[in-house]
């Protein structure tokens, strides 16, 4: 089941004034927890729901912003802790994009570096099911609110910001967090800066707390990996897709920090196939690109790992019944 951190949920529903007058169940067991780091996970859909929900009754497009004036480490539990301690912002993106699975499984985030640039990215762990935007801009609020709150005196500003929604009739608000290079309809959601801005200081930083903190973040990062391998393996297999990188199962097993053996047993015991696995992915993969995006063809058919858009129109004939062509137009008309 796709889940997210009570901790991590309250922050937003807070921000965005459910707290105070719940309007589900949910928010009245989240709004009661009394321990803000306790490792309880509630249902990904549910909190989705939920703040989508808030964000109708308020008529308010851009509510999910809201969630910058809530960012603290503390809401990230032990992966805060870890993030405080690093060294430089950097060292705080690299844990949080490693160990993004302390805060939620229904979703994958990986990290792309050029020579000038660092790129935080992320999407759903099931794209043909998009996250609403309220949700997606509550996280990249909340995440560049944490970067701010460790190096406050730097404030830092992305340079580029990528959503899979479309693009808003007011972008306003959004430029005043993330610039005014903004882009809609994008295959994965993204914030990148400035490398150089990326090397700055943390203020929290503590070289005698950061191995005891990675240490407790890796203790509880082992606990959660045993209950979630097919949701770890199904974003493993998404981030390689989106830096384009090999799809074998040596490949998929390394960037979990396993042996091919570990995988399959571990696979095994949730009833799945690392191949079909893949497949699966790959499919729902390319459903979002062909419906969310304005690639062409060909650049899909590159995206989700073919060599070729005639192999690709293959697959889509056995997944979809029709070609990526007639697929696309059909569910667009």
């Amino acid at each position: 089941m796709q889940s997210i951190s009570s901790a991590f949920a309250l922050a937003l529903i807070e921000a965005m004034g459910s707290a105070d007058t719940p309007i589900n169940p949910l928010a009245v067991t989240l709004t009661k927890t009394t321990a803000p780091l306790t490792p309880e996970r509630i249902p990904l859909h549910e909190l989705s729901r939920l703040i989508e929900d808030v964000q109708v009754r308020s008529g308010n497009e851009d509510l999910g912003l809201l969630a910058y004036e809530k960012a603290h480490p503390a809401h990230l539990g032990a992966l805060g802790y870890a993030a405080m301690s690093s060294a430089t912002l950097r060292e705080a993106m690299a844990r949080m994009v490693e160990h993004h699975t302390m805060i939620g499984t229904g979703f994958c985030m990986f990290m792309d570096s050029t020579a000038s640039t660092l790129r935080m990215a992320g999407l759903s762990a099931t794209p043909q099911n998009a996250l609403p935007r309220v949700f997606v801009d509550a996280v990249a609020s909340i995440t560049l609110g944490l970067l701010h709150w460790l190096a406050p005196s730097l404030r830092i500003t992305p340079v580029r910001a990528e959503f899979m929604y479309e693009q808003p009739r007011n972008t306003g608000r959004l430029e005043q967090l993330f610039g005014t290079d903004l882009r809609f309809s994008c295959p994965v959601n993204a914030l990148t800066f400035q490398r150089a801005d990326a090397e700055h200081a943390v203020a929290t930083f503590d070289p005698s707390l950061q191995h005891i903190h990675d240490q407790y973040l890796k203790r509880c990062q082992d606990e959660q990996n045993s209950d979630s391998i097919t949701a770890r393996t199904t974003g493993a297999i998404l981030q390689h897709l989106n830096q384009a990188r090999a799809l074998g199962m040596e490949d998929i097993a390394k960037t979990l920090g396993l042996s091919n053996h570990q995988l399959i047993r571990s696979l095994d015991k949730d009833g799945q196939r690392f191949q079909k696995l893949v497949d699966t992915v790959k499919k729902q993969h390319s459903h979002h690109l062909l419906m969310n995006t304005s690639l062409s063809l060909k650049q899909i058919s590159y995206s989700v790992g073919f060599k070729n858009p005639s192999a690709f129109n293959k697959a889509c004939e056995r997944w979809f019944g029709m070609s990526s062509g007639t697929y696309r137009l059909g569910r667009r008309a």
